[in-house]
This record gives C-alpha cells, sequence and structure tokens, in this order.
C-alpha cells in the first residue's frame, strides 16, 4: 500500500512540474511577442523583424482603425471618435458631435475620415455625413439623409478619385432584418441601388462607378446585375490599384480568380487552402492563414509576408506594417517582408 501511495505520489508531482513548465513556456511565448521581435519565414528564408511599440485598444471601443501612413489610429466609443497619434500613444483629438457618431471609416489613401451622426425621431433617423481632415482638424457637413428603422451601417465602400460612396445599412423591424445598399454622389446627393437582400461584403473599384457584392446565399452581383463568370461557388475578397478584383473559390479555397472588366484574366492556384481570412487595403489583396500572409494581387504572391501565430488575431495592414491583437486587446505591429 505504502509503494501504491507513494506511486501516486510520484505521477500527481511529475504532473504539476509538467503543467507549471509548460505554463511558463506559454507565457514566455505570448511575452515575446509583446516585447520582442518575431522571426518572419519566407518560402526559403528567415528574417528578423523588429516590433514597434504596443498599443493599448480600450475593450469597450468599435470600429478601430489605421491610417495608411500609419501615423494616427482611431475608434468610436460612447459616440465619439478618439484619435490617436501612433507613435507617441497620445490622443489628439476627440470628435463629439450635438448627435451621436453611429459610424466612422478611415480612408484608405488621406488621413480624413469619413463619419456620420443619427438623429433618432421616432422609428426614422436622420443620419448626418460629415468629414473631418486629421492634420487641419476641419470638419465639413455633407448632407442628411432620412433612414426608416435604421439599425447600423453594415459596411462602407468609397473612392475619393470620383467622389462616389456606397453604404450598407441595416435595417430592422421587430425581428426582420434588411440591407439596403445607397450610392451617394458627393455633389448629387443619395440614391437606393438594392434592397431586400443579406448583404455580406462590398467591394468597388476605386477608378470607375461600380460596386461588387456578395449575399449570404452566396450570389455575386455587380452594379450591372448578376456576374455569372464562374464555374464554381465563389467569395468576393477585394480590389488592388488597378481596379482588378479578386474572388477565392469556395469549396476547396484552392483557387483565386483575378477579374477585370467582368472577365477571368488569371486564376492563381495556391498551395495550402487552410485560410483563416482575406483582408483587401483596396491597393493589394492579401490572405490570412494560421502562420502566415500572402499578397495575392502581387507577381510573388507564394512569398509569405510575415509570421503569425495562434496567441493573436489579425486586424489590418496598412503600408507595410501589420497589426494583430492580443487577447487583452494589445495591439502589436509587424513588418511585412519586402
Amino acid at each position: 500500500m505504502k509503494k501504491f501511495l507513494k506511486y501516486i505520489f510520484t505521477f500527481m508531482a511529475f504532473g504539476v512540474l509538467f503543467t507549471m513548465i509548460c505554463l511558463t513556456f506559454a507565457d514566455n511565448f505570448v511575452y515575446s511577442l509583446n516585447n520582442s521581435s518575431v522571426i518572419s519565414q519566407n518560402s526559403d528564408s528567415l528574417k528578423e523583424v523588429s516590433l514597434k511599440e504596443n498599443i493599448k485598444i480600450d475593450s469597450e471601443s468599435t470600429l478601430v482603425q489605421y491610417s495608411f501612413d500609419n501615423k494616427y489610429y482611431t475608434y468610436l466609443k460612447d459616440g465619439k471618435i478618439y484619435i490617436y497619434n501612433t507613435e507617441k500613444k497620445e490622443l489628439i483629438e476627440t470628435i463629439e458631435e450635438d448627435y451621436p457618431i453611429c459610424f466612422s471609416n478611415l480612408l484608405y489613401d488621406k488621413n480624413l475620415i469619413v463619419y456620420f451622426t443619427q438623429k433618432k425621431t421616432g422609428t426614422s433617423s436622420k443620419l448626418t455625413l460629415k468629414t473631418y481632415e486629421i492634420s487641419s482638424k476641419s470638419i465639413k457637413q455633407e448632407e442628411d439623409y432620412t433612414i426608416n428603422n435604421f439599425n447600423k451601417i453594415k459596411q462602407f465602400e468609397g473612392s475619393p478619385a470620383i467622389n462616389i460612396i456606397y453604404i450598407n445599412i441595416e435595417t430592422k423591424t421587430g425581428v426582420k432584418e434588411n440591407n439596403i445598399i445607397y450610392r451617394i454622389d458627393l455633389f448629387k446627393g443619395m440614391s437606393q441601388v438594392v434592397s431586400g437582400k443579406i448583404i455580406t461584403r462590398l467591394s468597388m473599384l476605386k477608378q470607375k462607378d461600380r460596386l461588387y457584392y456578395e449575399d449570404s446565399k452566396g450570389d455575386i452581383y455587380y452594379s450591372g446585375g448578376t456576374l455569372n463568370i464562374f464555374k464554381e461557388d465563389v467569395h468576393l475578397i477585394g480590389t488592388d490599384l488597378d481596379d482588378n478584383i479578386y474572388f477565392i473559390s469556395a469549396k476547396n479555397k484552392n483557387k483565386v480568380y483575378k477579374v477585370q472588366n467582368n472577365k477571368i484574366i488569371d486564376t492563381i492556384q495556391l498551395s495550402d487552402t487552410d485560410i483563416v481570412s482575406w483582408y483587401s487595403d483596396n491597393t493589394n489583396v492579401y490572405l490570412i492563414y494560421p502562420t502566415y500572409i500572402i499578397n495575392v494581387a502581387s507577381e510573388n504572391f507564394n512569398k509569405r509576408l510575415v509570421k503569425l501565430s495562434n496567441y493573436v488575431t489579425f486586424e489590418s495592414i496598412k503600408g507595410n506594417t501589420v497589426y494583430l491583437k492580443t487577447s487583452d486587446n494589445t495591439i502589436i505591429t509587424r513588418e511585412l517582408l519586402k
């Protein structure tokens, strides 16, 4: 009996020791993500990538965004927009209006924030479109729009080159939801484009007034109707600087189609299919894998641009900087391989 108890005690002690070693290793690994450099793997080389200082994001914030030049980051909280200096981590401005701000978007090519305020009266809401230029701190009011049964703005697409904005608005009556896409011409007002569908993704060209969108059934549309150019189901993933638009195979995620003028001009065969998500900054189109990122809009699309881990989630890419978030809402940054 004594030998048996001794055996049990030894086994339990070993288990505790093993658990402590594992936890220590995990803590050190997470710590290293936040406070040191990380090894970034290319297909044939390893490179040390420097880590910038961390950014702490308020847990109650929404619509966290980063400027194209990585000088600022913004978020929406309590109906206000907070603007921070990225390098100094200092709050430099708070945008507060008479009515709460319900949506904001920091443009992809300039430090201009497009935002909407909401004045609710009964079942209707008056949305007011405004812009804020960060460096000059100037606010410009554009137009007012009345929306019945307004719930939220789900998606936003805009092209400063042609002064056109598309927004997907979710309306709600009881438990019934509907999505309405509106086209806003900054010189001629707003018009309804689509209603009666649940829209999951929008993407617009930047030099031409053409919108692409995907609904909850997986159907793909563009401004002129249904896009029937594929022999399989696909998902819309984004556009690049040359107004090419990209779609990925829905079933196996093993192919990406490059489309221009509603014609497939290239089919990109992928080596890995365990894609977590995709992201487009209107210049490039990225595929996010569990351990790395590639740019399918580049000539060398197989090149692994940065190494990821299970301890972070992908947030955004601006220029050569990747933004990743840890479980405690800390934003860490990595540099993409050139």
